[in-house]
């Protein structure tokens, strides 16, 4: 009860002094009328009630399957299988992630259809699913995190050189985008998990950095992607 406690006086202090802000700004400063105060007074306190639901839910059971299976699954499984199965969560989590919805349907909106949902969609999936693998291979391996982040950022800054100007800023966005509540999570324990189960690591050296990887790698395939499409 104390953890659920805690959990929602952070999820209220972090709404609703944004919420106030956003009032106070409109009355006084903009000094514009609410169209439906009702409504919107009713989708604040929806949305809050929402938050503090789904933070406890992370923390109560998000968080703890994650650590759970990154505990367990290097015990008795192959190498091989810890990377496949590190590759279909990042895929799967992505395709479950709400912001990543929003983000391909506005892409596919503003693209006049070019550039499909389920395109970019797959895409950012491929990459995080990529992302997680490599960082999940470099706690296993112990390849210390410069040694992999710093190569794929010039990877990355090279297709950024080469790719057309409108697609950079979509690339860029859709990493951000996907990298949200539902992903980090799940991704973070995950890699804590393995990092102390396996030994010999430090969970906070060697169980952090996979996030980076899961920044850099869907940018990288939506830059590739723009290349291919001429956008």
């Amino acid at each position: 009860m104390r953890e659920i406690y805690q959990t929602t006086i952070e999820s209220l202090t972090g709404v609703l002094p944004i919420v106030l802000f956003l009032l106070a700004f409109n009355k006084f400063v903009l000094r514009s009328p609410l169209q439906n105060p009702k409504e919107n007074i009713l989708g604040i306190v929806v949305a809050v009630i929402g938050l503090v639901l789904f933070s406890n839910g992370l923390r109560m059971g998000l968080l703890p399957l994650g650590e759970t299976v990154g505990l367990n699954l290097p015990k008795d499984s192959p190498v091989w299988l810890v990377l496949v199965f590190s590759f279909i969560l990042g895929f799967g989590v992505t395709m479950a992630e709400p912001s990543m919805q929003s983000l391909a349907g506005q892409v596919e909106q503003l693209t006049a259809g070019v550039l499909r949902k389920p395109i970019v969609m797959t895409t950012v999936a491929l990459g995080i699913g990529t992302g997680v693998t490599l960082g999940v291979l470099k706690i296993i391996l112990q390849i210390p995190n410069s040694h992999m982040i710093l190569p794929a950022l010039g990877i990355l800054a090279l297709l950024a050189w080469r790719a057309p100007t409108p697609i950079i800023g979509v690339a860029f966005d859709a990493s951000g985008g996907t990298t949200g509540p539902v992903t980090v999570p799940l991704v973070v324990a995950l890699g804590i998990g393995i990092a102390t189960a396996l030994g010999g690591r430090d969970p906070l050296m060697d169980g952090f950095g996979i996030i980076a990887l899961c920044l850099v790698c869907p940018t990288v395939l939506m830059l590739l992607l723009g290349i291919i499409y001429k956008l």
